[in-house]
């Protein structure tokens, strides 16, 4: 009756995992919260036997005080001759147990925590939809529930070769398990093979914000809807002390077309916890013309970052164009760099949004607005009109500091396959001064940065591959 799915081994060997982490398998005294109970066929160690055992979010109930814990456990979906789902296998270095039963509303629940694999027997490949520096994205059809996801495929040897990278795609896949909010995509799961790794997320067919807006003004009761799930979505990512660091017009999509309530942000291959410390895998990190300042300066910086690039992102909508628009990459950098902001011409725009704008993008992280006083701004409550806005509290200003320029250190393996090939629509820069301490323990042969002089960099700033 029960015929296990013997093709998985052939694919990927357990033991050269880049994801498997060094966690028990069977667990006691666990706060556990029953979501679903089933009568299943075990078989654990040769034995087979019946029971009545309960799924939680990790955790699985075996009996009265014993629990398998299946986060970051290898996930097999096993099927029949027929290609019917049976049941599943979980392991955890020597340990394994197979279930057997009316499974099928459990596999959603251990594919987003556990390492699933054998992809090809789970999803159909439908098209290519986009193309990113380290990932290609392609639209798939669930074999198990016959519904369409995205999936990033990631390449394993470039993970292998360069650590920031990888640890860039652990720190995703840790929060976006996480998240849950309709303003930030949806995660359902992660798959290994011994060439690639396959992060799998909800389709979003709206397309991007870029896409839908391009260059130009929209209205303000549309950018104010904009606004609110931008914020929305940051509020709730900065409430784990998580930032995004990439906050741009192709990183926020729609799940449904020109239904600007539907937004999502997406690609988190920049975020990390913030820390006073300011160790970070990657320090100086985004994509020019939406960084903020501090970022730039080599100064210490936190959450607010992601609100001054949703500053930028609302000036672009306001205005119609971009605060830092030049005709080359290296003189955007240098404007933003500066912050300087032309507010000159702003007779389209009301009071109540140019005040909102400006406490987005204050030059000082402590007067910047966090998400939670943005959203609640007097712009984005209704019935605007009958507030007043010039007072102490929303009455933000952009500084205008004098400031001497410091040389920039550049970085740009995430860019280049291991051929040094440009790949596809490069849209992120990397600086840096120094490798931080997490970085410097296991800096790779091939990681190199370069100190760029003002000469070398006006000769050469083409060759930081930016948008």
């Amino acid at each position: 009756m029960h015929i296990r799915n013997k093709q998985y081994p052939q694919y990927f060997d357990i033991q050269n995992s880049l994801l498997s982490t060094d966690t028990e398998f069977w667990v006691t005294n666990v706060n556990f919260q029953s979501m679903y109970t089933t009568c299943l066929t075990v078989k654990c160690k040769e034995i087979t036997k019946e029971k009545n055992i309960s799924i939680g979010r990790q955790h699985i109930k075996y009996s009265k005080n014993k629990f398998i814990f299946f986060s970051n456990a290898f996930l097999t979906v096993l099927r029949n001759s027929s290609q019917e789902i049976i049941g599943i296998s979980l392991q955890k270095k020597e340990n394994k147990i197979e279930l057997y039963g009316q499974i099928q509303n459990w596999i959603n629940v251990l594919m987003k925590e556990c390492i699933s694999l054998d992809f090809i027997s789970n999803y159909q490949i439908i098209q290519l939809i986009g193309r990113g520096s380290s990932a290609n994205v392609y639209q798939v059809l669930s074999k198990i529930d016959d519904i369409n996801y995205a999936i990033k495929v990631f390449d394993k040897t470039q993970l292998e070769t360069d650590y920031q990278i990888k640890q860039s795609l652990l720190f995703e896949i840790q929060y976006l398990k996480l998240f849950n909010h309709p303003n930030i995509v949806k995660y359902f799961g992660v798959f290994e093979s011994n060439s690639q790794i396959i992060l799998i997320s909800e389709l979003l067919l709206g397309g991007d914000l870029n896409s839908n807006i391009e260059d130009r003004k929209i209205d303000e009761d549309q950018i104010k809807i904009i606004m609110k799930s931008i914020l929305g979505g940051l509020d709730y990512v900065h409430s784990f002390g998580i930032f995004h660091r990439d906050i741009k017009k192709c990183n926020i999509m729609l799940r449904n077309q020109n239904s600007y309530d539907s937004i999502c942000l997406i690609d988190f291959g920049l975020a990390e916890k913030a820390n006073i410390e300011n160790d970070y895998l990657f320090r100086y990190c985004g994509t020019p013309g939406c960084v903020a300042p501090e970022i730039l300066r080599k100064q210490k910086y936190g959450l607010k970052v992601d609100i001054y690039s949703v500053g930028i992102l609302c000036y672009q909508l306001m205005f119609g164009k971009d605060p830092f628009k030049s005709n080359t990459t290296k003189e955007t950098i240098v404007k933003n760099f500066l912050g300087h902001i032309d507010f000159t011409d702003t007779s389209s725009i009301s009071k109540s949004g140019i005040n909102f704008l400006k406490g987005l993008i204050d030059i000082d992280p402590q007067i910047r607005f966090s998400a939670a006083q943005a959203l609640k701004h007097p712009f984005l409550q209704p019935e605007i009109n009958k507030i007043l806005v010039n007072g102490n509290r929303f009455n933000a200003y952009v500084r205008k500091e004098p400031l001497k320029l410091k040389p920039l250190l550049f970085h740009n393996s995430r860019n280049q396959s291991p051929n040094t090939v440009v790949k596809t629509s490069p849209c992120k820069f990397y600086l840096k001064t120094d490798m931080s301490p997490q970085s410097n323990r296991e800096k790779t042969n091939n990681d190199s940065s370069r100190l760029i002089s003002k000469s070398f960099f006006l000769r050469n700033y083409k060759k930081m591959n930016t948008k």
